[in-house]
C-alpha cells in the first residue's frame, strides 16, 4: 500500500546488531578454543559464535533492503544473546572476558530497544548517512577493547598467567 510506513530501523541499529555480533562471535570463540575450555564452555561458545553470525546478517540484511526484518525475532533473538554469553560467563568466569560481556550486553540492548521503538513507532524513512558514520565510531570504540580483552580471557590460564600468542611473521 503506497505512503504505507515500514518497519524502518535507523541505521544505527544494524551497526548495533554487527558489534554485538562480532563481541558475542569472540566471546564464543573464546569459550571454545581457551586454555580453560571444557564441554560446557565449547557448547555455550558454539551457541555464542552461532548468534554472533546470526547478528551480523541480520544485520547485513536490515541495511541492504532499508527497513527491520523480523523485528520481533531480532528483539527475541537478542534476549538469547545475552541469557547465552551471560550463562558462559557464570559457569567459566575466569575464561569469559566481563569488559566483552558488559560491551555485548549494552549493544545488544540498545539494539533490541531501537528495534522495540521502530515497532511502535513505524516511519517512513531511515536514517541517514550521518548516524550510520556516527554509529560505526561509536561502535568501532567500544568493540576493539571487547575483542582484545575476549582473546585475553581466553588464553588465561586458572594461575593467571598468560598462554603467548604465537606470530605469524612469515607467513
Amino acid at each position: 500500500m503506497p505512503g504505507r510506513a515500514v518497519h524502518r530501523t535507523p541505521a544505527w541499529v544494524a551497526v548495533g546488531a554487527w558489534g554485538a555480533g562480532l563481541v558475542g562471535a569472540a566471546v564464543g570463540a573464546g569459550a571454545i578454543v581457551g586454555v580453560q575450555a571444557d564441554t560446557v564452555s565449547r557448547s555455550l561458545g558454539a551457541a555464542a559464535v552461532t548468534h554472533g553470525l546470526l547478528a551480523l546478517a541480520w544485520g547485513a540484511v536490515c541495511l541492504a533492503r532499508g527497513r527491520t526484518v523480523a523485528p520481533r525475532a531480532a528483539v527475541v533473538g537478542v534476549f538469547a544473546g545475552i541469557a547465552s554469553v551471560v550463562t558462559l560467563l557464570a559457569t567459566t568466569p575466569t575464561g569469559t572476558s566481563v569488559v566483552a560481556v558488559g560491551v555485548f550486553i549494552g549493544l545488544s540492548a540498545a539494539t533490541g530497544a531501537g528495534v522495540g521503538w521502530s515497532l511502535r513507532h513505524p516511519s517512513r524513512r531511515g536514517g541517514g548517512v550521518t548516524g550510520l558514520i556516527a554509529a560505526a565510531a561509536v561502535v568501532a570504540l567500544l568493540v576493539t577493547p571487547a575483542l582484545g580483552s575476549a582473546q585475553d580471557a581466553a588464553t588465561t590460564e586458572p594461575d593467571g598467567s598468560f598462554v603467548p600468542v604465537v606470530g605469524h611473521e612469515g607467513h
